[in-house]
Formats: structure tokens, C-alpha cells, sequence
């Protein structure tokens, strides 16, 4: 009794047979990948794809019978003598995420989201802690709201394989925007109608969202302030109340460019509108109306796909 009794805790300590491990930089397992471990699939050319990778961090063995049904679905010779390995382990390789990548992921969403250079916005993980992604080709996505303080503000960011697997991680980040704003050169009383010696503009950091504070020069010609401002504050957009570049009936020229070639024609517009704004103005040689944007007081650009046949030249007039 006493020797089987040692039999069976040699054999329980006695290491097991190690199981060929197969690591994947994909979301599928190719032929190329199996020729590594066994030769025979070379016979197949190396993108087949074979079967889904197990996903991220997981790992699915294939037994000796699966893999002899593989290769006879794909046509496989193994060859006299030759013996499929009784398993193979698949893994879904895995790396480490650095700082500096998951900042620059997040750095360029926020300068998509408010029409930024990537170069303008500074981005800091609070509290960064290493974590695993897949290898292989990667898509990374970021949504952040943006900072009203210094203090760091949650951050999505999601990674997408090329088979549309994904993870989400949660990280907190301080997020910074520099760019340039409206200084008030001296002290403007609300209402005053703004001119170009009233403002400067500075460099810095926006400290909210660069909607706000991105004000050009046309845009604070001949504005007032719904609010008085002392020398040095900034001007939020808030604050700026622009006055119509256009009144409604007012003539400008409207221009189409169409490759080399520029037509003119007197319009009337049929609303106020603001700089940039998108209108409809009335052709008063065709009499037909055209949609267009004001680039300036006097001036707009029609946009080339609201012209219909005719809507430009009329019933055969000249532009």
C-alpha cells in the first residue's frame, strides 16, 4: 500500500508534457502562421486564413483531431510517417501600451474635436499604470470632455484591431489647448463698437475650449461687448456680439469658380448674415437664387452645388 502510495505522488509531481505554443500578431490564424510549427501547411499560400485568433489575452488549444480536420478541409498532403502534434496552444500576442503613445492618441482626438493642430494641445496621464494591447495593427480612439480647471478629467480610449475586436481603457489626463486669443488693449465700455487698435492677440493657454476663445480679427471689427472688460481680460466669444456684415436686400457680388474659369453677378441677399455665414442670395441676372458664403461685406462665394442647370445664367443670359 505504502510504495503505491509513493507511485502516485511521484506521478503528481512528475512535469507534464509542455504544449507548443503558436503566438499570433493577428485576428486570424494563416497558413504562414501553422507552417511555423509544422512545415506541411506551406503547401498553402501563406494569407490563408484558417480560423479566428482567440481574443486578447485568452488562448484556445487545438487537439490533434482538429488539426487533421483543418488540413483536410484546406486540401493538406501531411505526408506518409508525418504526425500532427497531439495539441497546439494558440495565444493572441499582447505588449505594453506606453505613455507617450496613449498621449498622443488623445492629444490628436482633441485636436480633431476643436480644429486644432495636435502639435497645440498637451496632454498628461495622471496616475499612468502599464497595460496591455494587442501587437498588430491598431486603431486608437479617444473621447475626453474638455477641461475647466487643471485638475485631470476622465478619458475613453479604445483600441480597434483590423477585425473590429476592441477594449476601452479609462485613464485620467490634464489636457491643455494653447493657441492664440483676444486681449482687450485697454478698458471697453459694453456696447462699444470694437476697432482694431482696441484688441491685441496673445499666445497662450486657451484654459477652455478653443471655440470660445478663437477670435479672428474680422470677427471683432465693428463688434460690441455684451459686457464692459478692463485692460489685459480676454474676450470670450460669449461676450462678442457681431453686427451683420449684410442686411437683408443688401447687393453683393457673387462669385463661381469652376476650375480656371470665374463667373460674376450681382445678388441680393435675402437675410442679414454674419462673416462665414451661408446664405441665400437672389441672381439678379437669372433671377433664380443661388446658395453662397460671405467672405466679405461686399463679396460672397457661391457654392458649386447648389447651381441647378440654369440657375446661374437664366434662360440664356450672359454671367
Amino acid at each position: 500500500m505504502l510504495p503505491s502510495f509513493f507511485l502516485v505522488l511521484w506521478l503528481a509531481q512528475a512535469p507534464l508534457p509542455s504544449v507548443p505554443v503558436l503566438e499570433l500578431d493577428r485576428d486570424r490564424l494563416t497558413a504562414a502562421d501553422l507552417a511555423r510549427r509544422m512545415p506541411q501547411w506551406r503547401q498553402l499560400p501563406p494569407d490563408t486564413e484558417i480560423l479566428y485568433a482567440p481574443l486578447p489575452g485568452l488562448n484556445r488549444e487545438l487537439a490533434r483531431g482538429e488539426l487533421e480536420r483543418l488540413a483536410a478541409r484546406h486540401g493538406l498532403d501531411p505526408g506518409p510517417g508525418d504526425v500532427w502534434p497531439s495539441r497546439l496552444r494558440l495565444v493572441r500576442r499582447l505588449r505594453v501600451l506606453e505613455a507617450r503613445e496613449a498621449e498622443a492618441a488623445v492629444a490628436t482626438a482633441v485636436a480633431l474635436q476643436h480644429r486644432v493642430s495636435p502639435e497645440d494641445v498637451s496632454v498628461e496621464l495622471s496616475r499612468w499604470i502599464p497595460i496591455r494591447i494587442p501587437t498588430g495593427e491598431i486603431a486608437m480612439r479617444a473621447q475626453a470632455p474638455f477641461p475647466r480647471g487643471p485638475d485631470p478629467v476622465p478619458v475613453a480610449l479604445t483600441w480597434t484591431t483590423r477585425d473590429r475586436r476592441s477594449g476601452t481603457l479609462w485613464l485620467r489626463a490634464r489636457i491643455q489647448v494653447r493657441g492664440l486669443y483676444a486681449v482687450a488693449a485697454r478698458r471697453i465700455a459694453a456696447g462699444e463698437p470694437l476697432r482694431s487698435p482696441d484688441v491685441r492677440f496673445e499666445e497662450g493657454a486657451l484654459g477652455g475650449p478653443p471655440g470660445l476663445w478663437r477670435l479672428s480679427a474680422a470677427e471683432l471689427e465693428g463688434a460690441v461687448l455684451r459686457r464692459s472688460l478692463e485692460q489685459g481680460e480676454r474676450i470670450s466669444r460669449l461676450l462678442v456680439i457681431q453686427r451683420p456684415a449684410v442686411e437683408r436686400g443688401a447687393l453683393v457680388e457673387l462669385r463661381l469658380a469652376r476650375g480656371p474659369i470665374e463667373l460674376r453677378a450681382p445678388g441680393r441677399a435675402e437675410r442679414a448674415a454674419r462673416l462665414g455665414e451661408i446664405l441665400t442670395f437672389r441672381n439678379l441676372q437669372s433671377g433664380r437664387s443661388v446658395t453662397a458664403r460671405l467672405v466679405a461685406p461686399g463679396r460672397a462665394e457661391v457654392e458649386s452645388a447648389s447651381i441647378a442647370a440654369g440657375a446661374w445664367r437664366g434662360n440664356g443670359g450672359s454671367p
